[in-house]
């Protein structure tokens, strides 16, 4: 795991070749990363009216002086196109990813279209999201590398930037159990990294286009370096906004506090 962190990082300094690493000092208090589910904004199609308001509530907060970058997932329509790579005899997983990396960045320009002031192209690279964020825009992303889930990317955005990681999934926070299958399932309003280490480690992302509240590896990164998170439902905007406010929601607030 340790190596798949090292090449991930490597790649990300590359991207960032021929530009200063650090071109601006941001409030980063105000700075969050938001993971757009594509399970919870894509079915068989992209949901307008749910990415309208996901896009309303963002812009909404920009103007009250929150900043924002914006990661968005491939969804149901990536899994099929993947299903069908199978189909016609592709067996190659880093073909597969490559494929729904394009897929993740063709729902990232939607939301780009959605946004009032986002930058005008689908990001790759991690470093650019400083400028953009500091001349008022908001970066949008896709997928980066293969083998990696957009929420990595989010969370890697997170780590940079030194702000806060916001996961809109299609249920309403982390449950001790899944909800769908285990009518017992409780949600888990708080926790601390170490805890959501040991619930997300049961999930398997070996396989691309796998549909999970948020991996192992994305788990690890916000750990390393103590990322506040929260897992909200993408349905309810009131809710994400008052999150984001600091007043009270419905969802699971990750963090672990320093003594």
């Amino acid at each position: 795991m340790f190596d798949m962190f090292k090449m991930f990082e490597q790649n990300a300094e590359n991207a960032g070749q021929g530009q200063d690493q650090y071109p601006s000092q941001l409030e980063t208090e105000k700075i969050f990363v938001v993971s757009v589910g594509g399970s919870a904004l894509i079915k068989d199609k992209v949901n307008l009216n749910l990415l309208a308001k996901i896009a309303n509530s963002i812009s909404n907060l920009q103007k009250e002086g929150f900043k924002f970058a914006a990661v968005v997932g491939g969804g149901k329509i990536c899994r099929d196109y993947i299903a069908s790579a199978k189909l016609l005899g592709t067996t190659n997983n880093f073909l597969l990813d490559e494929m729904a990396i394009n897929v993740t960045r063709i729902n990232a320009a939607m939301l780009i279209h959605a946004l009032d002031e986002a930058h005008p192209e689908v990001q790759t690279r991690i470093y650019s999201s400083r400028d953009i964020i500091s001349s008022g825009k908001i970066p949008v992303y896709g997928g980066l590398i293969p083998g990696f889930t957009t929420d990595t990317v989010a969370a890697l955005l997170s780590e940079f930037l030194e702000g806060t990681f916001i996961n809109l999934s299609n249920q309403d926070g982390i449950y001790t159990s899944d909800p769908k299958e285990d009518s017992s399932a409780k949600l888990i309003s708080k926790m601390n990294h170490d805890r959501l280490l040991r619930l997300m480690f049961r999930s398997d992302t070996r396989q691309p286009g796998a549909n999970v509240i948020i991996d192992a590896v994305t788990c690890m990164i916000l750990n390393r370096s103590k990322i506040k998170a929260m897992v909200l439902n993408a349905t309810d905007s009131e809710n994400f906004e008052s999150a984001l406010r600091g007043n009270d929601f419905t969802g699971t607030l990750i963090e672990t506090r320093e003594e």
